[in-house]
């Protein structure tokens, strides 16, 4: 039987078609996390946490896992659509929060040793929720309120470790007072309950949240752990869930 031989043409053009998606591999990016934790990737891997090598696993295109035993922090990495980067991290003692990629003055703050942002004007853009980076060990108040929404804390307005959030067309000045108690550590009201609980009705179990990254003013990514393994559910802002996929086996 006679070969099949293409014309030059023919195999020219197939060596010009683009990578395929099983091909896609974690991209470069430099990111902070919370604890004074500095993020570097290289193109494909590896991932470093503090100039240590981590352990990098893959679980689909868009989702990696990258593991520093040194620190017992695993970093979740989510690439979107649009080549972006989503990091969040989990440590010891049930530590959890976002990261932010691709630098940040707060984060520039850490990398040279400098204290977190004790006063930082958080802004939410269309009612949308955003997360500002900051001290916030101590009484955090609104010292000057820029929006003509009213900011009233825990409703349009909170804060986690070391961030504080708002949504709802609050634009303010917040500043950590020295001397004073912390302000408990409160989320949006019906944002991640609400949120988890449309992953909860999709999975048919009762899943406990891992960590919460905004992807955009409309979607979501929850990592959520149910009982026969930890789950990345996409779900948009209204309920709506879009995906809710299995990145690891309970045991694994």
């Amino acid at each position: 039987m006679k070969s099949a031989i293409l014309p030059l043409a023919v195999v020219f053009s197939l060596s010009l078609l683009p990578a395929s998606r099983s091909e896609a591999a974690i991209p470069l990016f430099n990111g902070t996390c919370p604890g004074g934790l500095e993020i570097h990737a290289d193109e494909g891997g590896p991932v470093y946490v503090n100039g240590r090598e981590t352990r990098l696993k893959k679980f689909n295109d868009d989702y990696f896992e990258a593991s520093d035993s040194n620190s017992g922090v695993t970093l979740s990495i989510t690439r979107s659509p649009d080549g972006g980067v989503q990091m969040s991290y989990t440590g010891k003692g049930g530590a959890n929060g976002v990261c932010t990629v691709g630098g940040s003055s707060a984060g520039a703050a850490r990398a040279t040793g400098a204290a977190p942002a004790t006063e930082v004007t958080c802004e939410s853009v269309g009612k949308a929720q955003t997360e500002c980076d900051m001290d916030t060990h101590g009484d955090v108040q609104v010292v000057r309120q820029l929006s003509r929404t009213e900011c009233v804390q825990g409703q349009n307005w909170g804060l986690y470790h070391h961030s504080v959030w708002v949504k709802d067309g609050c634009r303010a000045v917040f500043r950590n007072v020295p001397g004073g108690s912390r302000a408990p550590s409160r989320r949006p009201a019906g944002a991640g309950n609400e949120l988890l609980g449309a992953c909860n009705v999709r999975a048919k179990a009762d899943g406990a949240l891992v960590t919460r990254v905004p992807v955009n003013d409309q979607t979501t990514e929850l990592i959520v752990d149910y009982p026969d393994g930890r789950f990345l559910c996409m779900v948009r802002n209204d309920g709506l869930v879009e995906s809710l996929t299995p990145i690891r086996k309970r045991g694994q």
